[in-house]
């Protein structure tokens, strides 16, 4: 139970609830770790958010951390279920050392790992087609010529155009997609023999089987599997050790959800975006990367949690709940959310467990009555 007080003055209305706020521990993982009156946080929204939590039953929340000038300022832990591929594994006290599942959080990691591989020369360009990886699948164009007109573009940004079926079924039905990608002996032409519903690159559709083909490519260009990939160009530079990435079948990685990660190493990730692709001084990304990964390259309405376009594997924000913003997020199931605020020099990390229950207090709600009030320059 969190112990809060009330602040009161004569001329007080509303009285402010209080926390006894501490600063994150030193634990040399790479986080400089300050105050939030360093950063010049205002800390009663967060003071508000605390008491919410606290007073509102099964959140399910686990985590909160907020990231301000390139420091970790704000860091909370809530106990909850642990949940790993569809399945409750028993409730934990979450601290800082406890990895969590990213679900499709894990897309913008997938996406960055492209991003690295174009800059090694693995891969020419985002723009290349994606049976160049696959010749053993060539024999699929006698079938579909249209399909030699897919690229890597059309797989990051939504738009392939392929058929796939993930969502009208539970994933434990032998008609769903997903279910029979896992139980599929060749994963990758499984996806590929898919028929288009659309041309690539004129409709966005969010779909996971694009976000796996890519992680294969990456195997297939640089021989080496994505686990080990992300190992030696982006983790190990990041300082992080604790990861595990789940697989398909055989070599196949499933990259386009589970990733598991400390909400820590989930933050050092969204600053590496916020920081122009640079960590503790070594370049990670290049910047047009970035910047090519956080445009718009398909705008909409109100389409997921009120998000207003989609870029290389992230959500992107312009306003939300009426309230303008700048903003990009890496998002997954059940309330995981790695959001960058670069008008505020800010990183905001959640995870949680609203996999299958209704959300009591959104991220529309988090971000608008207490995140940024309490980070707002």
């Amino acid at each position: 139970m969190l112990i809060f007080s009330i602040s009161c003055s004569k001329k007080a209305i509303d009285p402010e609830p209080t926390f006894p706020f501490t600063a994150p521990e030193q634990t040399g993982d790479g986080w400089e770790i300050v105050s939030l009156d360093a950063v010049g946080i205002n800390d009663i929204p967060l003071a508000k958010l605390m008491f919410r939590l606290d007073t509102t039953t099964e959140h399910h929340v686990h985590s909160l951390l907020i990231i301000k000038n390139g420091k970790l300022v704000f860091e909370e832990y809530f106990p909850g279920d642990k949940f790993n591929l569809a399945q409750f594994t028993g409730e934990t006290g979450f601290d800082r050392n406890d990895t969590h599942n990213l679900c499709s959080a894990t897309k913008s990691f997938t996406s960055a790992l492209i991003g690295i591989a174009i800059e090694k020369g693995y891969i020419e360009s985002e723009e290349q087609k994606v049976f160049d990886f696959f010749p053993e699948h060539t024999d699929l164009l006698s079938e579909s010529p249209e399909k030699q007109n897919l690229t890597l573009k059309h797989l990051l940004t939504m738009t392939s155009g392929l058929e796939w079926d993930d969502e009208s079924t539970s994933y434990f039905d032998p008609l769903n997609d997903m279910n029979r990608l896992f139980h599929s002996s060749d994963p990758i032409r499984f996806i590929l023999s898919k028929n288009f519903v659309h041309p690539p690159g004129e409709v966005f559709e969010y779909k996971n089987c694009n976000t796996n083909v890519l992680g294969e490519i990456i195997r297939k260009a640089s021989l080496r599997r994505l686990d080990t990939f992300s190992e030696e160009y982006l983790f190990s530079t990041l300082g992080i050790t604790d990861f595990e990435w789940q697989m398909i079948s055989g070599n196949v990685v499933f990259c386009s959800g589970d990733l598991r990660l400390r909400p820590r190493d989930m933050a050092k990730f969204g600053y590496l975006f916020l920081n122009g692709g640079v960590w503790q001084g070594e370049r990670i990304l290049s910047q047009d990367w970035i910047l090519k990964s956080i445009h718009g390259h398909n705008e909409f309405t109100d389409y997921w949690f009120d998000s207003d376009g989609y870029g290389y594997q992230w959500w992107l924000w312009r306003d939300i709940n009426g309230v303008a913003l700048n903003a990009y997020a890496a998002s997954g199931w059940g309330g995981q959310w790695i959001i960058v605020l670069p008008d505020c020099a800010t990183v905001f990390v959640m995870t949680a467990g609203n996999y299958y229950t209704e959300e009591q207090l959104t991220i529309q709600t988090i971000l608008t009555e207490y995140i940024l009030p309490a980070v707002a320059e």
